[in-house]
């Protein structure tokens, strides 16, 4: 459910990508960079069928654009084991029109949308609030980028924690109730706060995907999430090329077989909607 791919002129400095300031300091040893090829290669080490792959959020709309063509020519040669996502910045002008021009090239959705990397606000208002009904009109799935607001400080952490993202997303899909949405990193920890009957009306709206985890949480987040949402609500992510997929093997290994397959195979398919044959 989420691994970067980078087209091979943009992942050296000093390239037009370096230029980006938080890809440049996500990016300091200029290693975690992938192409469809090694993503394929990636899913067969792992005994996956098939994975959601997409660019980096920069925030020059040309990049996006270059980066888009490259993901949508992977997911093409790749025989169906790829299903692309595209990136739109909402704060910069023309991003309808990205996304109708990376529709007909065959990518299904948008993501990982990241406002600290992009400049965009993180409100229901504005352009952002017009991307989130487009592509709710569109039946496009989206994932945003979420930052646990506690723990230890990384590069691209950012601030996309629970508070702003509850503010984000209730009246989003108030309005717009069959958009789906996934946040990454277990939703910067949003699922753990519902205890709270509303934290959980809306979570159970949402989808998670475990990008990251062995850096974020120890393995009982999972079934705690589970245990509070009900089976459904995370989805199998592993950031690659930053972690194999391999890397999950033991936490997902602790986990029944119902909720690994739903984690690997259920989930995924029902944020990205029926139209996917995944």
């Amino acid at each position: 459910m989420h691994c970067h791919l980078l087209p091979p002129e943009l992942r050296q400095p000093p390239s037009a990508s370096w230029q980006d300031p938080w890809f440049a300091a996500c990016h300091a040893d200029a290693k975690d960079f992938a192409s469809g090829e090694e993503v394929v290669g990636a899913l067969d080490g792992a005994g996956l069928e098939r994975g959601v792959v997409f660019g980096w959020p920069f925030a020059d709309p040309g990049l996006l654009t270059e980066v888009n063509d490259y993901v949508a020519d992977q997911a093409a040669a790749s025989g169906g084991r790829l299903v692309g996502l595209a990136l739109i910045n909402p704060g910069r002008p023309g991003w309808e029109a990205e996304l109708r021009r990376c529709q007909g090239l065959g990518l299904r959705g948008v993501g990982e949308l990241n406002a600290d990397a992009q400049g965009f606000e993180l409100d229901f208002e504005g352009s952002l609030a017009q991307a989130l009904q487009t592509l709710a009109e569109m039946d496009w799935p989206v994932m945003l980028h979420a930052s646990e607001p506690v723990g230890h400080d990384y590069p691209g952490k950012g601030s996309a924690g629970p508070r702003r993202l509850w503010q984000l997303l209730s009246p989003a899909l108030a309005s717009s109730p069959g958009l789906r949405v996934c946040l990454a990193h277990l939703g910067g920890g949003l699922p753990f706060y519902a205890h709270m009957p509303e934290v959980l009306e809306l979570c159970r709206q949402l989808w998670f995907d475990t990008a990251a985890l062995p850096y974020l949480y120890l393995t009982s987040a999972l079934p705690a999430v589970d245990q509070l949402l009900g089976m459904g609500r995370t989805c199998f992510g592993s950031d690659f090329p930053l972690l194999l997929p391999t890397t999950y093997r033991e936490q997902l290994a602790r986990l029944p077989v119902a909720v690994r397959d739903s984690l690997q195979r259920a989930a995924p398919q029902a944020w990205l909607g029926p139209a996917e044959d995944v």
